[in-house]
Parts: structure tokens; C-alpha cells; sequence
């Protein structure tokens, strides 16, 4: 079997809530995801994607041209069950994992349709059949997020991740205290700077809340701030934006640098490597979130299917992030969203999807053997 056609669309995701804002990126009222529709002259297809968003260091166009390249050059008419051999051609270009991401969960979906089996099979087995699921709440005035919080308290959710930076210390520190003040019992709450404060400014806004319980999510921007924030707290420290490679994932837990890790399938490269990923962080005893940075039924798919294969003790929570806007690219209803967990409907081969295809458009890209 070999790979014989690549179709890439880059798809604009209205989002919900009109716009989600965080520290990185004032008021995004759209996401953008690149889709990729793998095809093989076996006549099996696949799907996979990658989420990218103003803010983060790869955006949608250049994701689909440097995705485009790397198919064109490394990968067309490979075998999509060889992941090995896909692995060792796309380790040829270091880093920039959502170029990488969208194809390797293709491939994975065709080797599940080849076998019959569903990702979390081939990944060694479901050790749950649901995961817990948390909500971001975006920056807003301190009013505004307690608000927010309650609503989606009365639906369900139980792990709530505000987004907090907003300039002004003293804000953070009454966006904590509003969003908390009607905590429940049996809730968790991150707090996620995404790299907005320098190392003095996290101190401070931790030593005005230390009365309260949360997990601090990337204070600062690069790791070695981080890590100087957290040898001066005892406030546990979930690792983001820094978490790009396995390589990271090692330093961390050499360095003990922090208790958490948000794992990104597609800013790590795709299913293999958030794999590997997940398991040296299970067997150092760090928690994780298994997520993506925004997608539709297709990335949630591949976030649901590689949670549910994570120890219980090691996940925190998994977004329902196919929920985030009005885009459905599905016809089956593959997700189940139910009273704050998340599960899989079905037990179909692959990824359990199947793709609505006049709901991806016209491809922008079409690499051809």
C-alpha cells in the first residue's frame, strides 16, 4: 500500500463564545486549522489535523505550505502503516510539529481502518472508558469570568482553566479570587498566564493568592523562567507552551521543574510523539492534560482516543475542544460530551470518524505521487 494523493484545506473556525482572548492574542474570534485527507492506491483514506491559532508560533499558512513541502519531498508514496519509517523522514526537519501533526494522525487512521481496530487499540488498550474534561474560560474583567465559571458549572464541568496576564497584576489577582470565591467541592482550577509575566510578577501574584488552591500553568515564557519560579514556590507548575518535543519532556523531569504537563498533540508532531510523551511522563509520576491547540471532530477524535489510554492517576483532563465553535467536519457524532466527561460513541476502526467531505471544501493544496 503507498500513499498516492495528500489533500490539505486550511479551515477558519468561527468560535462560539464571539472571542477568546488570553495573554498571547487580544480577542480571537476565529481559529484556523489545516486538515489533511491522506489517500493510499489501496483505496483507504485518513484524516488528521493540526490547530493554530494568532499567537502561537506556527500559523495556518505556514503550516500548510511547510506541510505541503515535507509530503512533497519525504513522505508520498510511502506505506502509512510504516510509522517507523515516517517518523525517521519527518526527525529530518527538528521541531515544528504541527507541520508534522495533521499526516501522522492520517496515517494512524488508516492503520486502524487496515486493521478494524480503533487508535486506542493500537495505542496498547483503553485503561478508562471516559476522561474528565475542563473548560477555558478566557480573559475577561474579574465580574465577567465569575460568571462564566458558574455557567459552565451547572454544566458539568469540574476542571476549570482560566486564562489570566492581562497586564495589570492586580486584575490577575481579582480575576483568581472572583472566578474561586464559589468553588465546589470536588473542582480543580489551573491558572494560565501563557507566558505573560516575567519571574518577579509570578511571585508576586502567588504570594497575594497563596491561600488558595490551583495549579499555575506557564508563568513565564521560556522554561528556565519557569523553572526559577518553581524552585522559589511550593504551588505545583504545569509546563505549556514550553512542552514542544520530547526532548522538553526530559528536561523537565530531570530538572523536576514542574508536576504537570499540557501535551499537545499537534504542537508535539501527531499521535507517535504525543505518545512517547505521555508515557515518560506517566512513569516519572507527572500529570498530564491531553489536548490540542483548536480543532474540530478530527483532532478531538485523536485527543479523546490517546486520553482514554492514559493511566487515570497521570490525566488531569482532556478539552472537548470540537466544542469550542459551530464547525462540525463529521457526519456521525463521534464524541460523546456528557456531565464533564468525554468518551468515544463508537468503536469504529481508526480515528471513529467519518469526515463530512463538502464540509472541508475545496483542498487548498493537493500533493499527488
Amino acid at each position: 500500500m503507498r500513499i498516492n494523493r495528500v489533500s490539505l484545506y486550511h479551515i477558519h473556525l468561527p468560535m462560539l463564545c464571539s472571542s477568546f482572548t488570553c495573554s498571547l492574542e487580544p480577542g480571537v474570534s476565529s481559529a484556523d486549522v489545516v486538515i489533511a485527507k491522506v489517500e493510499t492506491d489501496e483505496g483507504l483514506v485518513g484524516y488528521g489535523e493540526a490547530g493554530a491559532v494568532g499567537g502561537y508560533p506556527n500559523y495556518a499558512k505556514g503550516i500548510l505550505a511547510s506541510s505541503a513541502e515535507l509530503i512533497k519531498r519525504h513522505l508520498i508514496n510511502k506505506n502509512p502503516c510504516d510509522i517507523n519509517s515516517i517518523q525517521q523522514s519527518m526527525s529530518l526537519i527538528d521541531g515544528h510539529g504541527s507541520i508534522k501533526s495533521a499526516f501522522d494522525i492520517a496515517c494512524w487512521d488508516i492503520f486502524g481502518k487496515l486493521l478494524g481496530q480503533p487508535i486506542s487499540t493500537l495505542l496498547g488498550g483503553k485503561l478508562t472508558d471516559s476522561v474528565p474534561i475542563y473548560r477555558g474560560l478566557p480573559l475577561k474583567k474579574p465580574a465577567d469570568m465569575a460568571k462564566e465559571a458558574d455557567a459552565w458549572r451547572t454544566e458539568g464541568y469540574r476542571y476549570l482553566l482560566m486564562k489570566i496576564g492581562c497586564g495589570n497584576l492586580n486584575e490577575d489577582i481579582e480575576c483568581i479570587e472572583a472566578v474561586m470565591q464559589n468553588r465546589q467541592p470536588g473542582e480543580h482550577y489551573t491558572i494560565d498566564a501563557s507566558g505573560r509575566w516575567r519571574v518577579d510578577e509570578a511571585l508576586t501574584v502567588l504570594k497575594a493568592v497563596q491561600h488558595l488552591d490551583f495549579v499555575l500553568e506557564q508563568p513565564c515564557w521560556t522554561y528556565e523562567e519557569c523553572l526559577s519560579v518553581r524552585v522559589r514556590t511550593q504551588r505545583a507548575i504545569k509546563l505549556d507552551n514550553v512542552i514542544t518535543d520530547i526532548g522538553k519532556v526530559l528536561r523537565a523531569q530531570a530538572d523536576r521543574s514542574c508536576e504537570l504537563m499540557t501535551l499537545k498533540i499537534d504542537k508535539l508532531g501527531g499521535i507517535t510523539q504525543a505518545r512517547i510523551a505521555k508515557d515518560i511522563a506517566s512513569a516519572a509520576a507527572i500529570g498530564v492534560t491531553i489536548e490540542a491547540q483548536w480543532g474540530t471532530e478530527i483532532l478531538g477524535a485523536a485527543v479523546t482516543q490517546l486520553a482514554l489510554t492514559t493511566p487515570p492517576n497521570r490525566l488531569l483532563a482532556a478539552p472537548d475542544i470540537h466544542t469550542y465553535s459551530s464547525i462540525s467536519t463529521t457526519s456521525n457524532n463521534p464524541i460523546k460530551v456528557e456531565n464533564g466527561q468525554m468518551s468515544m460513541n463508537n468503536e469504529s476502526a481508526g480515528l471513529g470518524i467519518v469526515v463530512n467531505d463538502d464540509a472541508l471544501g475545496e483542498a487548498s493544496l493537493v500533493i499527488e505521487a
